[in-house]
Order: C-alpha cells, then structure tokens, then sequence
C-alpha cells in the first residue's frame, strides 16, 4: 500500500464522518425549528381549549406559554441520542395532543 493510498482512504473516511456529521446536525434543526414549531402550537391549542377561562385569557396563558414549549422542544431535540429519536418524540407528542384537543 503507497502513501497516496493512504491518504485516499483517510481523506475519505474523515469526509464521510464530516458529511454524516453535518447531515445529524441538520436533521435534529430541522426537528428543533419545525417539529418544535408544531408541538408549541398543538400545546397552545391543547390548553387554550383546557383552560375554564374566558376565551381571551385562555388564549393569552397558552400563547405565553408556547414560548417556553418552543425552547423546550428545540432543546430536547438536541439531547436525545439520534435525529430520528427527535423527530418521533416530536411528532408523536405532537400527535397525541392533537388527538386530545379534539375531546375539547
């Protein structure tokens, strides 16, 4: 085996982690932005129909209090063990809320 072929190998091995890297990172913001997005807003939903409150007050708490989900969930995506874990508790939270919002 030559020097070349060495570094070939070692070139591409370190492009192909880098790659996968990027394409994690990428994947869990996207989750973060997006699937905490949806989540905030089902919660917001979810507790502005829950609330026994006038419409109005119910809908200023939980509007207030999506801000706090949002930066929940976008922390949350980050710290679980893989991208595709994110996006499933993401969504399937999301899912679940929506479900129950519909008994309101």
């Amino acid at each position: 085996m030559t020097i070349e072929q060495v570094r070939s190998w070692v070139g591409k091995a370190v492009t192909s982690k880098r790659d996968s890297y990027n394409v994690t990172v990428i994947s869990r913001s996207t989750a973060a932005i997006f699937g905490g997005y949806i989540l905030a807003a089902t919660l917001c939903s979810f507790i502005a129909a829950a609330l026994p409150l006038p419409l109005v007050d119910a809908t200023l708490i939980a509007t207030m209090l999506s801000f706090g989900f949002y930066a929940a969930a976008a922390i949350r995506a980050f710290s679980v063990a893989s991208s595709l874990q994110a996006w499933l508790e993401l969504l399937g939270l999301s899912l679940v809320i929506s479900l129950l919002t519909q008994l309101f």
